[in-house]
């Protein structure tokens, strides 16, 4: 009876470990797929956005001088499209633009018209129910656009690009992208449409999508800086009151550092991860299943995705299932 019982117990044991290697390979692909398809559908939407502006304003839809008419226009955009912040920003330094403000709740319209007001700052203007424009919320002063991501990166290029992921400068510190546009008109540039999205979202979704009881997941740029994080912690930590970005294999998450600190120790280089990779480690002696993916976009984002779960997070059932027949066995 012993030895029967034993038997059965390991064979049950180790159909049951075989069983959880499955699983978490099913479980990993699945949740990696989930992300992947989120990480299209979001980072498009700017880019049909850009598109559909680059296209009303090459066909001379609009009156594009008028950057009054033209914030209105964005407004509507805007409100069309759900996404965060949308510019026009003018060759002869004007600016135009539409979006939520630094708290995410108001929809402010934008402009720096140094044509106008012998300067440029950029002001911050309410808005009615209409979209038009009431009063001046805030003038925060010279706004040097040429100098921003956005605006350069599509001047340098002559294309449509994505500028590199920042943070805003004000709380909550946003960390966004934006992809941009250049205007011709005539053969020269006349400006770079932009439109901006906020990568919280993406830390957002991350949050809600099921794993496992204690799993991770995390989407990084090749410098293995983080985009975006299931766990509670930012992916920007504050020194003397600027966002600093953080690699991670800094997160303050142990499961997330640690997975970074493998994948580092196993490929090297970040950029040497070409294709889907499913493994396992060891964290403090218990075994951790990974899954990187690369995510890429037609404009050359470049991210890599990676699911961690930690096998006890199956195997509770049978280790469970396992000490009671370990019972069994003691009171024959």
């Amino acid at each position: 009876i012993f030895g029967t019982v034993g038997l059965t117990g390991y064979l049950s044991l180790h159909n049951g470990q075989k069983a959880v290697n499955e699983i978490a390979g099913q479980l990993r692909n699945e949740v990696t797929a989930r992300i992947g398809q989120h990480l299209d559908d979001y980072m498009t939407t700017p880019k049909k956005v850009v598109q559909s502006n680059w296209d009303t304003i090459s066909l001379n839809l609009l009156d594009i001088e008028n950057t009054e008419k033209v914030g209105h226009y964005l407004w509507r955009q805007l409100k069309a499209f759900q996404v965060p912040y949308i510019l026009y920003g003018y060759n002869s330094g004007k600016l135009a633009s539409a979006g939520y403000n630094y708290e995410g709740k108001t929809i402010t319209l934008d402009e720096v018209n140094p044509e106008r007001n012998g300067h440029a700052h950029l002001y911050n203007w309410g808005i009615d129910a209409q979209g038009k424009r009431t009063k001046i919320l805030k003038d925060w002063g010279e706004y040097p656009m040429k100098k921003e991501g956005w605006y350069a990166e599509a001047v340098k290029h002559g294309k449509a690009v994505w500028s590199p992921v920042y943070n805003w400068e004000v709380p909550p510190y946003a960390l966004s992208i934006a992809t941009s546009r250049p205007v011709f008109k005539n053969g020269k540039l006349h400006g770079v449409i932009a439109v901006e999205q906020r990568l919280s979202q993406i830390s957002d979704f991350l949050r809600h999508l099921k794993v496992s009881r204690a799993g991770k997941t995390f989407v990084i740029e090749r410098s293995g800086l983080l985009i975006a994080t299931s766990d509670t912690y930012e992916p920007f930590v504050l020194k003397n009151g600027k966002p600093i970005r953080v690699k991670a294999i800094e997160s303050q998450s142990p499961l997330i550092r640690a997975t970074a600190q493998h994948l580092t120790s196993v490929f090297g280089d970040f950029h040497k991860i070409q294709n889907n990779q499913q493994m396992d480690f060891n964290l403090e002696g218990k075994r951790q299943f990974i899954q990187v993916k690369p995510w890429k976009d037609s404009l050359g984002l470049d991210w890599l995705m990676v699911v961690a779960v930690p096998e006890s997070d199956f195997m509770g059932q049978i280790n469970a299932n396992h000490g009671h027949l370990i019972l069994i066995i003691g009171e024959d």
